[in-house]
């Protein structure tokens, strides 16, 4: 029966770890919401190309192959036959420039659009690329974000320096360690400082009589800064916080690990010491509140300015090949055109038909009058039509998008939302949900408020 509790928390631990490393989750950047940017050298192109994304399980993506005229007109319809006329003329100039969306911005990269339901079928068709001797790559591969690991583990060690039982916390904290090497966001970052702050709090007074007791009702606000952290850990995605559930459990596995590890030891001691004060009576710090504290809010403020930073691709990552992509930036290139341009091309394709040559022609950019003759009891009459260059015009042409039958690069653009400027840049950026951000404050606030109460004397004696 003793074997049977000494071994199940280790094969516990081993399971943990195991799950950990096998699911661990690479960080995703965004570049485009709801696509993810394919790029393939221009002369390293698969003659193959598509009988690989076929096989990859990839069969509907926007590529320059794929577009047409986006508009829809009826067959034969005066707007169709002088489209046809005019289609090399300067009105036309967005149809050419749509085109820049397929290439970097040095011309030497094709691009494709895929759409982000295809998950880990566009990893495979870059592999299948690459393969076929292709030099290829998908904008949204981040570099590893480095530095969170970095300030848990320094943090790890620096704790595991205070601890007054430093073995019983360096074995509790290899499993929350490993979970953010292999998961490192920053929300699940924060959500371990918080459980190791914990695991050290647990270092320091189990050993003590009452120390369950002390843990519980003595620490209320640290246990509910845990439960925090699990929803915490959730904002990454559901299986990270999946997960965290199990490391807590994997954790708790450490925790009897280290206990046995402890009896062992201590059965050899022909004396049995005894904690003369029991939990109650000593610092749940190690008596460094004024360092231990200060060092966790040090290392959450750091993973949050990371965070910042990142988001104004200060320490963004770059794609791989470090090429310029089409993508969302502060300043639109004026080789890319918006959604604006599409309304105005839209605008001069239907109104062309009925603009005068004159110079005093009933009409302006904004403004058309033609005539529209109607036949009422075998009487011809002619009535005159206005069109207004306005919001309704726009929200129609932006409505009717979604009715092009055919992949358009017009879609993906409108995926971006109305404030979207397009322009080229190497950084893409990982996006973290709003509901992630507010659990990365909570978390802070409540550290923060930890601290304050610790300092006073309600947390705990120093």
């Amino acid at each position: 029966m003793n074997i049977i509790k000494r071994v199940l928390p280790v094969l516990g631990i081993i399971i943990t770890a195991v799950l950990t490393i096998t699911f661990r989750t690479i960080p995703k950047g965004k570049t485009w919401n709801n696509y993810n940017i394919l790029y393939v050298k221009n002369n390293t192109m698969p003659a193959n190309f598509e009988a690989l994304m076929q096989e990859s399980g990839i069969t509907e993506y926007v590529s320059l192959q794929n577009q047409r005229i986006p508009i829809m007109l009826a067959r034969n319809s005066i707007e169709e036959v002088m489209l046809k006329v005019n289609i090399s003329s300067s009105e036309n100039k967005y149809l050419y420039d749509r085109q820049n969306y397929f290439y970097d911005s040095k011309g030497e990269y094709s691009l494709f659009y895929i759409p982000d339901y295809y998950g880990k079928k566009i990893d495979y068709a870059v592999q299948s690329l690459i393969k076929a001797g292709a030099q290829a790559g998908i904008d949204n591969t981040l570099s590893y974000l480095w530095l969170i690991p970095v300030v848990v583990l320094v943090l790890t060690i620096l704790l595991t320096v205070f601890s007054k039982n430093k073995l019983f916390f360096l074995i509790t904290a290899i499993l929350p360690c490993l979970y953010v090497l292999c998961n490192a966001f920053y929300a699940n970052s924060i959500s371990i400082i918080i459980l190791l702050l914990c695991l050290f709090i647990i270092s320091n007074i189990y050993k003590r009589k009452g120390a369950i007791n002390r843990l519980v009702k003595g620490n209320v606000i640290v246990l509910a800064a845990v439960g925090v952290s699990i929803v915490s850990a959730f904002t990454v995605s559901f299986l990270s916080g999946f997960f965290y559930l199990i490391l807590i459990a994997g954790t708790l596995c450490s925790i009897l690990t280290a206990l046995n590890l402890n009896t062992a030891v201590t059965k050899r001691y022909e004396f049995q010491p005894v904690m003369i004060r029991s939990a109650k009576r000593v610092s749940v710090y190690g008596g460094k509140t004024n360092i231990i504290l200060p060092l966790v809010l040090v290392c959450t403020v750091l993973i949050i300015a990371y965070f910042v930073l990142g988001s104004f691709h200060i320490t963004g990552t770059k794609n791989k090949d470090n090429i310029l992509l089409p993508g969302k930036t502060e300043t639109a290139d004026s080789k890319l055109p918006s959604l604006e341009n599409y309304y105005r091309w839209y605008w001069n394709v239907k109104t062309s038909p009925y603009k005068s040559l004159n110079e005093n022609g009933e009409y302006d950019d904004d403004h058309v009058v033609y005539p529209e003759f109607i036949e009422e009891d075998g009487i011809i009459t002619q009535t005159n039509l206005t069109m207004y260059y306005n919001q309704s015009f726009k929200q129609e042409v932006y409505e009717n998008i979604d009715q092009l039958d055919f992949y358009s690069i017009e879609t993906v653009i409108k995926d971006q939302g109305n404030d979207f400027l397009a322009g080229y840049t190497k950084s893409a950026s990982y996006n973290v949900s709003i509901f992630g951000i507010i659990m990365m404050i909570i978390c802070f606030c409540m550290l923060l408020f930890i601290y304050f109460s610790a300092m006073i004397g309600k947390g705990g004696k120093r």
